[in-house]
Parts: structure tokens; C-alpha cells; sequence
């Protein structure tokens, strides 16, 4: 566990080895989520780097069948 000091201006310092674990770097952003007990920092992911991502997975294919699915009830429901 790591201690941070919160600055006069506001400002913590990010511990280099937790900088390391989730590559972050002078510029980035991060999210701030406020829990009922609890701050939590988490690196905002860009969309730009997900690109491609849904071919990792077979997510195309999966959201072909979904889409495929909705357009079938919709035609049921039309036809009633």
C-alpha cells in the first residue's frame, strides 16, 4: 500500500511503480469516482485506442446475432 500527501493546491503524486503498472504518463487522464467510503482514480480510456478491438474477441460476430435477434422480434411486433 502506498501513502500519497494531498498538497496545499490539492495535488497527489502518483507513485512511479504505479505509474509503471498502468503506463501512465505527464498528460493523462484520469477518472475520479467518488464510492460511499472511498476515492478511486482509474486512467480514462481513450476510444481511440480501442479500435479494432471487437476482432479480438469475436464481438462481430456476437453483435451480428443480437442485431439479427432485435430485427426479428421487430418484425414479429410488426406483424401483429
Amino acid at each position: 500500500m502506498d501513502i500519497v500527501i494531498l498538497s496545499s493546491k490539492g495535488q497527489i503524486v502518483i507513485p512511479v511503480k504505479v505509474r509503471k503498472k498502468f503506463s501512465l504518463k505527464e498528460g493523462d487522464s484520469l477518472v475520479l469516482v467518488e464510492e460511499k467510503d472511498a476515492i478511486r482514480l482509474q486512467p480514462l480510456v481513450n476510444l481511440s485506442e480501442l479500435w479494432g478491438i471487437d476482432n479480438l474477441k469475436n464481438t462481430r460476430q456476437v453483435l451480428n446475432e443480437v442485431r439479427k435477434e432485435w430485427d426479428d422480434e421487430l418484425e414479429d411486433k410488426a406483424a401483429l
